[in-house]
């Protein structure tokens, strides 16, 4: 019998998609906390209409030259985002790779969950 993990967060799916009875999917856990960081990331200055300050500068630094600077301040710009408006996240590390050719970003986030005892990826792609 397989072990049955503890509900700890869950929200309804992204996408939302129904599940096989018809009702709106779920995710949970971790998931929650993945979904989390997309709508952090994804959301730019001002989209909020009654939260205006949550946002990511992300968008709007992600195109500039790549250098060394670029990359540590679009680093700090996703640890320092991640942690004010998800308090369950403590980001380890950002990797990012470029593909100049083809106008995107890909961006990988290490991060631990308070209370977890592993280390989960988070992965996004920014287009121009």
């Amino acid at each position: 019998m397989a072990e049955q993990t503890t509900e700890i967060w869950s929200d309804l799916h992204q996408s939302l998609v129904t599940d096989a009875q018809g009702n709106l999917s779920k995710v949970t856990n971790v998931a929650v906390v993945q979904t989390s960081i997309d709508n952090i990331l994804g959301t730019s200055q001002g989209e909020r209409v009654f939260l205006p300050e949550f946002a990511s500068n992300l968008r709007g630094m992600v195109f500039d030259p790549i250098d060394k600077n670029l990359a540590n301040r679009l680093s700090e710009e996703i640890r320092t985002t991640i942690e004010l408006w998800d308090p369950r996240v403590i980001v380890v590390g950002v990797d990012f790779k470029e593909d100049s050719d083809r106008n995107f970003v890909q961006i990988t986030v290490r991060f631990n969950i308070k209370s977890y005892t592993e280390t989960f990826n988070y992965s996004t792609v920014i287009t121009q």
